[in-house]
């Protein structure tokens, strides 16, 4: 590469890094996703401002590479490539209803029981509202054993298995879990920058969110037993 070469490529990079680098660390959003996928505000709170950082960054490429000569021809195909996906769209028009109406709240349903660890070892459905915390939906069922019985009988004693909820987030037009789905529009603009990175004659970085949890790990909120007697004893005293 001559130096007049290469002096372009620094300066063009060095553009384009300011603005869009730190779109490639937007999965640090998806694992705060993930640390508060049993809490609903702050859940809802991440989804927003990585619904945010998304729809902003075919823009913000074109602001950190507008003095490239050429750029902005090349790039137009990128875009309209990004933009025009469906599941893109759909994330910009959620991000528009948050900037333009109010709140995003996302559908939640959840279920109920034990687990060894592996799935359920019983359970069944149980709502757990778009605007409360796993913890808030599992008290209600302390309420509901208060008032009439422990029918499941996860709160009897057994060294094997954890009381659990087990929580799922979607949108609406979209049968994957939530946190899947940001994943999924994360690699692919990710993919669109780098396709810039490439242009500029610069090795990509690595695109890969292995470090993700596994379903259990995430939709899984396990509880302990000694601890829901116990607050379950406090429910009957202050009767």
């Amino acid at each position: 590469m001559s130096d007049k070469k290469r002096w372009y490529v620094v300066q063009a990079f060095a553009g384009f890094e300011q603005r869009v680098a730190t779109s490639l660390r937007e999965h640090i959003k998806i694992h705060q996703m993930e640390e508060n996928y049993h809490r609903a505000e702050p859940f809802r709170w991440t989804l927003n401002a990585f619904l945010k950082s998304i729809k902003e960054i075919p823009q913000l490429i074109i602001m950190g590479m507008q003095n490239a000569e050429g750029f902005s021809e090349w790039f137009k195909s990128e875009k309209e490539t990004l933009i025009t996906d469906p599941l893109m769209q759909y994330l910009a028009k959620q991000r528009d209803f948050v900037v333009h109406r109010g709140m995003l709240v996302p559908s939640s349903r959840g279920f109920i029981g034990a687990t060894e660890g592996r799935g359920f070892k019983f359970g069944l459905s149980f709502p757990v509202k778009p605007l409360e915390d796993s913890d808030d939906a599992m008290h209600r069922y302390l309420q509901y054993v208060l008032a009439e019985s422990d029918f499941l009988e996860i709160l009897l004693e057994d060294d094997d298995s954890s009381p659990c909820i087990q929580r799922e987030w979607k949108l609406p037009s979209f049968d994957t879990e939530l946190v899947a789905l940001s994943a999924q529009a994360w690699l692919r603009t990710g993919e669109v920058i780098n396709n810039v990175v490439e242009r500029l004659g610069v090795e990509p970085p690595e695109l890969s969110l292995n470090c993700l949890h596994s379903d259990q790990q995430l939709q899984f909120k396990l509880f302990d037993r000694s601890d829901l007697n116990n607050q379950l004893r406090l429910l009957r005293s202050s009767k």
